[in-house]
């Protein structure tokens, strides 16, 4: 297997089903820097952006647990000197040795971008040669047709992921990369420091649901809690799936009173959603910062937030706490 890889033209690498490095290839190896020893047992993680561990963990994988392929995802790597270098992901679930593993091709797309460019460059020309080479037509117009159905290709495909890297497949809500792209541009936009809140919400006694009635009868929780969450915001306001069981309400402008009293809708509305006739209820964790110009505001409200659900895990559930 290792003089195989080897042989393959293009960066590859073996992981297991928890995303640890396995084998890499000498393709990797001269992309990324450093010796197959050293990167043996070390996260995929390590080797992408922020942008792309997001997607690999809220998308990428979970596709990969249902369906065992995907094709031509587009990502980053960094590569020896810590630059991003764009590729196009392969992924496919393999049996080795007995076991479970994952085979990552990867494929450096700068021609790919190149050629993309230099397509849509020659469209452009090739549209004024038509005008003013009459004896050139026939030919002009294949070319244009073929170019024009090209750049619609590319125009759907960027829609496409652009839609799917932002929202999650189950409940349809945004995803933690629209979190974080609604909040820079919020922060981006605003003139001055001012209040904004995070409320994260975690599902009491999720675990019981799935493992008593069934993965389908989790997912149509998650789907009616989801539901139950866009009732309690306002316009402005935005509902995340942060993962597993876990929500987000992102509260721009949003003081501690007005978190709360939004906290206090969501436990009104979430005890719609039932199980065996027994309501689901949430443990909420609220933070709030004035100090919303921070580049960090995001992170630092989110983990202010799970210590206080881990506060309200731990007295009882079913209730919101404010980090103090």
């Amino acid at each position: 297997m290792d003089t195989l890889i080897n042989q393959l033209p293009c960066p590859i690498l073996i992981t297991d089903a928890t995303g640890h490095i396995l084998m890499t290839n000498t393709n990797l190896l001269q992309l990324v820097g450093g010796i197959a020893e050293q990167w043996k047992n070390k996260c995929l993680e390590d080797l992408l952006p922020p942008p792309s561990r997001i997607f690999l963990q809220t998308h990428i994988w979970p596709i990969l647990y249902h369906e065992t392929l995907v094709k031509e995802i587009h990502m980053q790597l960094y590569d020896s000197q810590k630059e991003r270098v764009p590729v196009l992901v392969n992924c496919q679930r393999i049996l080795r040795n007995g076991q479970e593993s994952y085979f990552w091709v990867f494929f450096v797309a700068y021609e790919r971008s190149q050629f993309e460019a230099e397509l849509l460059k020659a469209r452009s020309e090739a549209q004024q040669m038509s005008e003013n080479l009459a004896q050139a037509n026939a030919q002009l117009n294949i070319l244009h047709k073929q170019l024009s159905l090209y750049t619609k290709e590319i125009e759907v495909e960027n829609r496409e992921l652009s839609e799917i890297s932002q929202t999650d497949p189950l409940t349809g809500l945004a995803n933690r990369r629209a979190l974080e792209m609604t909040v820079a541009d919020w922060q981006f936009q605003s003139k001055v420091a001012t209040c904004a809140s995070v409320l994260l919400i975690d599902a009491d006694h999720f675990k019981r649901v799935n493992d008593e009635y069934g993965h389908n009868e989790g997912d149509r929780v998650l789907v009616e809690l989801a539901r139950q969450l866009q009732a309690s915001i306002r316009l402005s306001d935005l509902v995340v799936r942060y993962g597993g069981e876990e929500f987000i309400i992102w509260l721009p402008s949003v003081d501690r009173t007005g978190a709360e009293f939004t906290a206090q809708r969501v436990h009104k509305h979430i005890r719609q959603v039932q199980v065996a006739g027994k309501p689901i209820t949430v443990s909420i964790g609220v933070a709030t910062s004035v100090n919303t110009l921070d580049p960090e505001l995001l992170q630092e409200l989110i983990t202010h937030a799970d210590k206080a659900v881990y506060q309200a895990k731990g007295e009882g559930r079913n209730r919101t706490i404010h980090f103090e």
